[in-house]
């Protein structure tokens, strides 16, 4: 990035090519009946980047995750990845190129019960890839391995705690080494030692796949430890953007007084 301390309003709407953004969001409405959740959505990513989206609860942050890899459809507007324009793909199968290049780590982990650790985590591998099992298996305990829990393959999620089903969760998504890696609320629920342990796993997943990488997140201690980027979601658009010292001191009232956790902003 040209200005790495410049704070903006709104994605610039250039055309998307292989040297501008990496994932843009251009001019995306999103409403589900007559809740309007986004109305002109602007977004850039770059490339090898570690952007937090932050905002208040229900102005929909994890809506925009989904929308990137094909869960929910846009109602408008375009989102493009890697100079490919995904919005307008319709059939559900030719979404998986682009799936086996973004993981997304989901807020409650989204483990199957019934499944072991190892079953879990070699899911994605058998649903997108032709792989042998002693390839699966390697590669099942070599992110078990990265996410600082060897040797668990056989336990199920039962036997987990919160912290380990997260990591576990993060294990899975990390399966199929991703370009890209879209955390939705990663340190939900978890206690201070547990909230830090995943942060340092977020910025040593960066280093090791050298991915980029989408965070959303209430939690501004994990928004400070990993960062390069902020991102302030409200009233249905992206209201600021910029790197993360450049957002603490904003001149905009409600977005530091979200990042300093004063409500009186937001009050009418």
């Amino acid at each position: 990035m040209s200005d790495t301390t410049a704070i903006t309003e709104r994605g610039d709407t250039t055309q998307p090519t292989a040297e501008h953004a990496y994932i843009t969001f251009r001019g995306v409405d999103k409403a589900f009946g007559r809740q309007r959740v986004y109305q002109g959505l602007d977004l850039e990513v770059q490339r090898g980047e570690t952007l937090c989206v932050i905002g208040p609860s229900g102005v929909g942050k994890s809506v925009m995750l989904k929308m990137l890899i094909g869960l929910l459809p846009t109602d408008a507007g375009e989102i493009w990845f890697d100079g490919q324009l995904v919005s307008d793909i319709e059939e559900d199968q030719d979404y998986l190129p682009v799936r086996r290049r973004i993981a997304m780590v989901f807020q409650g982990a989204a483990l199957f019960d019934s499944l072991t650790v190892y079953e879990n985590i070699a899911y994605p591998l058998r649903e997108q890839f032709s792989l042998p099992e002693d390839e699966i298996a390697r590669r099942v305990a070599e992110k078990l391995e990265w996410v600082g829990l060897p040797g668990i393959e056989q336990m199920k999620p039962a036997e987990l705690s919160g912290g380990m089903k997260k990591r576990v969760g993060l294990a899975r998504g990390i399966a199929t080494d991703p370009e890209v890696i879209l955390y939705d609320e990663p340190t939900t629920g978890l206690d201070p030692v547990n909230t830090k342990r995943i942060g340092d796993l977020i910025l040593s997943l960066s280093d090791r796949m050298h991915c980029t990488s989408l965070v959303v997140t209430h939690d501004m201690s994990t928004v400070f430890q990993v960062a390069d980027r902020i991102a302030f979601i409200y009233d249905r658009r992206i209201r600021a953007v910029g790197p993360t010292e450049a957002m603490r001191s904003s001149p905009d009232a409600l977005v530091r007084g979200f990042i300093e956790g004063d409500p009186a902003p937001f009050e009418d």
